[in-house]
């Protein structure tokens, strides 16, 4: 937040806490700019002698003037602390793993059971996967799946450190979470996941023997349609001739700067197609969101009105995918780490209006807080509805103002009921 004039990589450097006072206003602030560091506490042995709360030295990584131009990373390394507090970072490795309160409240609202097959749409960095893998005694199948790369080795990593072994992960992205089964034509169905023509064929009531002949069957025509459909893409790349600026300018930068991000960490991800409707008996959709419950929380922008509506349609679009994948009889817990009622209370009345199959399911343990009733009519005139009187108490609001001292989190359950039911308002 603030650093002394002509600092230089390599420097060694006092560090001190920044620490916010209280304004005329009634508010807290820091007051400070990049060349000011602020005055310590009195009772501070070194008040007189440095600005600010002294917490120890380090060397610089990067000059003055590289620490605020980088947006991440470390920018000194502190080599005398004043205080012995250390970093949890791989303590106790495979024996514990850190989560915040409403995190560890969303696994236990899924409830999930030995057995059970469950999708984890935005897995990484795998906290939660792997704690419903453990409330279900790694029996079972806890599907995760991510778009990047590099999280999906995240949550293999954690997973393996662990020990668990019924988590499965793919590459992929929410928002095409429903393999495309046009006509079911077989070309279309090999386009699902293989996990899922297993699944569907265990869940029958065919006899064992018959089950595995027809696995095996179904198994070898899968192979061929892919077969068949990589011969004719090498056939149609033969007869393609003409090399466009695109594609010469995107080998040109990766022979300049290498293979990129996505294989930078090595190690092999599985790719899916997506996975055929109700084939999951609980689903959790822990959605990306404007994180406006995060602390602490830098922001590299500024959220507007607009900004957030648009979280909250992208949100709706992948609990509409999650809507098809969970079975008739299943669950589905929505949360976010934000506490804007347009991607939480918001999403919840949308479900409830768009899909009449299902209805708001009690949780347990029930720590959070109600959630919002009424509406809100934004500057557009949009007017955004919440919730209605008497389902307040079927969510979980967590405000991080609140006695319990957590993170802004919100969850909602869902139970999913016979899909004959009409679909509502699409």
């Amino acid at each position: 937040m603030a650093c002394s004039a002509h600092v230089e990589e390599g420097d060694t450097v006092a560090v001190s806490v920044a620490i916010e006072q209280p304004l005329p206003d009634s508010g807290w602030g820091i007051g400070i700019t990049r060349g000011t560091i602020l005055q310590g506490l009195q009772r501070d042995p070194y008040h007189f002698e440095r600005n600010g709360l002294y917490i120890g030295q380090g060397r610089t990584v990067f000059s003055r003037a590289g620490i605020f131009r980088a947006s991440k990373g470390i920018a000194v390394n502190m080599t005398d602390r004043v205080f012995s507090l250390p970093s949890f970072h791989d303590v106790l490795e495979g024996e514990i793993f850190l989560q915040n309160l409403p995190s560890i409240a969303t696994a236990h609202a899924l409830d999930p059971q030995k057995g059970e097959r469950i999708l984890d749409m935005c897995a990484a960095p795998g906290g939660k996967t792997t704690g419903i893998a453990i409330l279900m005694k790694d029996e079972g199948e806890v599907v995760a799946v991510d778009r990047s790369h590099n999280k999906v080795l995240d949550i293999q990593k954690l997973a393996a450190e662990l020990g668990l072994t019924c988590i499965t992960t793919y590459k992929l992205d929410a928002l095409k979470a429903v393999c495309k089964i046009d006509g079911l034509s077989d070309m279309a169905t090999s386009n699902c996941s293989k996990n899922n023509m297993d699944m569907t064929l265990k869940n029958s009531d065919l006899p064992r023997s018959h089950e595995n002949r027809v696995s095996s069957v179904m198994a070898e025509e899968l192979n061929a349609n892919i077969t068949a459909g990589e011969n004719v893409s090498i056939e149609k790349a033969n007869e393609r001739t003409y090399v466009g600026k695109a594609d010469i300018r995107k080998n040109e930068r990766i022979m300049r700067n290498g293979p990129g991000r996505n294989q930078s960490q090595g190690g092999r991800v599985e790719k899916s197609k997506g996975f055929l409707p109700n084939s999951f008996d609980r689903i959790l959709l822990d959605a990306p969101c404007s994180a406006l419950g995060l602390r602490p929380r830098l922001f590299a922008r500024e959220e507007t009105i607009e900004s957030l509506r648009n979280h909250g349609n992208y949100q709706r679009r992948m609990f509409d995918q999650a809507v098809q994948l969970v079975r008739p009889g299943g669950v589905i817990v929505y949360s976010t780490c934000t506490i804007n009622p347009g991607e939480n209370e918001a999403l919840v009345r949308y479900a409830l209006d768009t899909y009449s199959f299902l209805s708001l399911a009690p949780q347990h343990p029930r720590i959070g807080g109600p959630g919002l009733v009424g509406c809100c009519e934004l500057p557009d005139g949009y007017v955004e509805e919440w919730l209605r009187p008497g389902e307040e108490e079927l969510v979980q609001r967590f405000d991080p103002s609140s006695s319990l001292d957590t993170i802004g989190f919100f969850i909602a359950k869902f139970n999913v009921g016979s899909k004959t039911c009409p679909i509502q308002n699409l």
